[in-house]
């Protein structure tokens, strides 16, 4: 599991890469979230592209760091979402309040967070 970072503009891009099952991976890309929150940064992208598979677990990481973006003032979503891993978040979506934004490419994403 590889994980990459890459600055935008005013948009931090983490791009995890493989699969996370709950394990170091996971754990290294919670670290690297909470850490770019801590920092300050105002606009996170979490880019899925490359992640193949996820196990609940990392399900309960992403509304963990999504909770203290919102309470940080912070914008965090999510883009490029392969079809298995949007069917479980889906369900998952209505549990999150506010609602964790989803969008379907990198370019919506990076369009939507230029309008904030």
């Amino acid at each position: 599991m590889g994980l990459d970072v890459e600055r935008l503009g005013d948009v931090v891009v983490v791009i995890p890469e493989g699969m996370l099952k709950g394990g170091k991976e996971t754990e290294d890309l919670r670290n690297a979230l909470r850490k770019l929150v801590d920092d300050g940064e105002k606009k996170i992208l979490l880019d899925l592209a490359r992640t193949s598979y996820m196990s609940s677990m990392p399900f309960g990481v992403l509304a963990s760091v999504h909770r203290s973006a919102v309470s940080s003032d912070v914008q965090f979503c999510l883009c490029s979402v392969n079809e298995r891993i949007q069917k479980v978040w889906s369900s998952i979506l209505n549990l999150v309040k506010p609602p964790l934004e989803l969008y379907e490419t990198r370019a919506e994403a990076l369009h939507a967070l230029s309008r904030r």
